[in-house]
């Protein structure tokens, strides 16, 4: 029994592993057509061109893709740490990639209102983007909240500013 709840346990440390990598690709197809330019493969009712090539496709002149790469492979990297630490440090690092997906979710949200209500156009690049940001932030909080038990600050060696 302890077994299955092992195994369990590391799957939902593989879910995000996972999903970031996808939204690499994701996020590496969108970045290297960018970068390349040319049309994104899209769906006959989406408009991803129109989307990708819009004023909010570049945040402070940087380009949205871009962002998502390299959060993606932030959060990809974090996992994969997360996978090979145990105890304290586990928990630390499920927190620090559980907070960053917040932040992913957000932009995502500020992304997907700006798809429907401003441009009036939907990228379905983008759309798998923000699913797979939703399903890293409900698997990070999973995972965060399996490892309650577990303080955040208990360490094997007590700190020397601490009284």
């Amino acid at each position: 029994m302890k077994d299955d709840e092992g195994r369990a346990g590391q799957a939902w440390l593989w879910a995000p592993v996972i999903f970031s990598a996808l939204g690499v690709l994701v996020s590496g197809y969108l970045s290297v057509k960018r970068f390349t330019g040319g049309n994104l493969a899209c769906t006959r009712w989406a408009d991803c061109d129109i989307v990708n090539n819009s004023v909010y496709a570049k945040f402070y002149g940087v380009p949205v893709a871009f962002i998502g790469l390299a959060g993606y492979l932030v959060l990809m990297g974090l996992a994969m740490a997360a996978l090979q630490a145990g105890g304290a440090v586990q928990r630390r690092l499920l927190a620090l990639g559980f907070f960053l997906t917040l932040g992913g979710f957000g932009f995502s949200v500020y992304l997907t209102y700006l798809e429907l209500y401003v441009i009036e156009a939907i990228c379905v690049w983008c759309v798998a983007s923000a699913v797979l940001i939703t399903l890293l932030t409900i698997v990070g909080g999973i995972n965060l909240w399996r490892t309650v038990h577990e303080p955040l600050d208990s360490s094997a060696t007590p700190s020397p500013l601490r009284s």
